[in-house]
């Protein structure tokens, strides 16, 4: 949760910078931050990923949740299909946010901000799942070894 919460705390800092010098507009699209984050709350409420990653979360406000390594397990591999579902997801913006691009080859002062946009959702879902789910999930085979090497 730690993790999470230094992401946000981070990516706010950030924008927050960004804004004084002004270069808001490029970084926060609004296009690719809805697709990609409309697309993780999907996933989440439909699969049941979504529910072990809810009670993970959950219980990390809890001090010394004790773990079991079933759960464990699940989490890992809730996060790992999470992790594949966010980069699916970020290459299926850069392609339609390409097609769409190309729509607007003739108008060069429209085809930076669209171009900005194809590169926009590559990062938003990269860092989702590199800077917040990977740890997770690196931090959940952490444990699972320490509780099979302790049995």
């Amino acid at each position: 949760m730690i993790l999470i919460l230094g992401f946000l705390f981070t990516v706010i800092i950030y924008a927050a910078i960004n804004a004084v010098a002004g270069f808001i507009g490029v970084l926060l699209d609004p296009w690719s931050l809805l697709l990609i984050l409309v697309s993780l709350i999907f996933f989440m409420v439909v699969t049941k990923s979504g529910a072990i990653i809810g009670k993970y979360i959950s219980a990390s406000f809890k001090k010394k949740y004790p773990y079991t390594l079933a759960e464990l397990e699940g989490l890992a591999a809730a996060l790992k299909n999470t992790i594949k579902v966010i980069l699916g997801v970020g290459v299926f913006g850069f392609i339609t946010f390409a097609v769409v691009s190309l729509g607007h080859i003739g108008a060069p002062e429209r085809l930076g901000p669209s171009i900005a946009t194809i590169l926009t959702s590559l990062t938003y879902s990269a860092a989702l799942s590199f800077f917040v789910f990977s740890p997770l999930q690196v931090w959940a085979e952490n444990k699972i070894n320490a509780l099979r090497v302790g049995k």
